[in-house]
């Protein structure tokens, strides 16, 4: 099951999707503030990412290149 929250104050959204009893062990920033988390078996479990305001309101890619 997948699961989200989002924090507005921190501007957090983070989405796990590994079972409800996977517990944290690491994260690796895999992007400029995208982190994604693994368990301690090196599962990933779940995608934090910082800033979600900042990178909604950036033009997509496509949106960009149709003009």
């Amino acid at each position: 099951m997948i699961r989200t929250n989002y924090d507005p104050e921190a501007d957090v959204l983070h989405v796990s999707f590994g079972p409800e009893t996977a517990r944290y062990d690491n994260a690796r920033e895999v992007a400029p503030g995208v982190f994604v988390e693994f368990d301690a078996a090196g599962t990933p479990i779940g995608v934090e990412v910082i800033s979600v305001r900042h990178r909604a309101a950036a033009p997509s890619v496509q949106s960009v290149a149709a003009e």
